[in-house]
């Protein structure tokens, strides 16, 4: 069986004339179907033990990332298969930052449950004695408190006299809706 080229990256040891056709079949692997059920566990380590590789090259300095870069663009033939590759490594890129953002938001969601004293329901208690403006400022801190802030007891009680005058339909009808049956 053929070795599969690797879908992230153009073989350096390619030769001119056959890179255009090693970008053609990492095209072709890349949006292929998905591997058989028995080969996935093992595409998973192989894309799993790239991704640790690859990162571990955030603490190389970034002009020989760059030059590599470079060198590889360089050594493709045409514009096509340069501008392919170079919006592959963008792809791969914003990929792995939106990975980054999800992971870092879930971990600070699980760290602010495990770290904040109070269980939800006392957290709504006490919300539900804020005013309307902290109770957003509140809600804006962080996934858990905007949890508990989206609970209908927090507006069983709506005071619209000590709110800034800004308040127009819209937010009153916001209000009434997340209040639901609880509103007083």
């Amino acid at each position: 069986m053929a070795k599969r080229p690797c879908p992230f990256s153009i073989s350096s040891s390619s030769s001119s004339s056959s890179s255009s056709s090693t970008a053609t079949a990492t095209a072709t692997t890349s949006t292929s179907s998905s591997p058989s059920p028995n080969r996935q566990p093992n595409m998973n380590h192989q894309v799993e033990n790239l991704l640790q590789t690859f990162l571990g090259l955030a603490d190389s300095p970034s002009l020989s990332i760059d030059l590599s870069f470079e060198r590889l663009l360089d050594s493709l033939p045409s514009d096509a298969d340069q501008s392919l590759f170079i919006n592959r490594a963008l792809k791969l890129g914003s990929i792995l930052l939106e990975a980054g953002k999800r992971s870092a938001r879930k971990r600070s969601s699980n760290h602010n449950s495990l770290t904040w004293a109070l269980p939800p329901d006392l957290t709504i208690k006490v919300f539900s004695m804020l005013d309307m403006q902290s109770l957003c400022y509140a809600a804006a801190t962080c996934s858990m408190f905007h949890k508990c802030a989206m609970d209908p007891l927090c507006y069983t009680n709506i005071d619209l006299t000590t709110v800034v005058p800004k308040v127009n339909n819209a937010v009153v009808s916001t209000m009434i809706q997340r209040a639901g049956k609880a509103l007083q």
